[in-house]
């Protein structure tokens, strides 16, 4: 059975770093996440203006973050309902206190495979090319 090393130099200052709260990395969002000012903070929810970001829906997922922070994520929320320009997120993980000075990140979601203009595209010379394939055979 072989023998269990006591962490050497190295790996003690990476533990220290991972657990001292001023030097860890706070996790980041996408990149390609749309910015949303935040209006209005409940103890569980957040109230924003979508305006026209007619993509916005409930049961989108979104992120609270704080720009001093180099975009730190704060919590993890929920759309749940949108009522004409602003729409409401429930918070569903917090790693700090959200705040109205906090942005709102959502991720826009991928069109579904037949709204694709590839997938039309595709189809369309699919049809073309068997189309053309049948008349030359006959």
């Amino acid at each position: 059975m072989p023998r269990l090393k006591w962490p050497t130099a190295l790996t003690r200052k990476a533990i220290a770093r991972t657990t001292d709260p001023a030097t860890a990395m706070l996790p980041r969002v996408p990149r390609d996440a749309a910015r949303f000012e935040i209006d209005r903070v409940t103890d569980s929810t957040a109230t924003f203006r979508v305006r026209e970001a007619q993509w916005v829906r409930p049961g989108l997922s979104s992120y609270v973050v704080d720009p001093a922070q180099r975009d730190g994520l704060v919590a993890r929320l929920r759309i749940i309902t949108r009522d004409g320009e602003s729409a409401t997120a429930l918070v569903t993980g917090q790693v700090s206190r959200v705040k109205s000075d906090h942005f709102l990140l959502v991720v826009r979601p991928e069109p579904r495979w037949w709204q694709s203009r590839l997938f039309w595209a595709g189809s369309v010379l699919g049809v073309t090319l068997g189309a053309g394939g049948v008349a030359v055979s006959r």
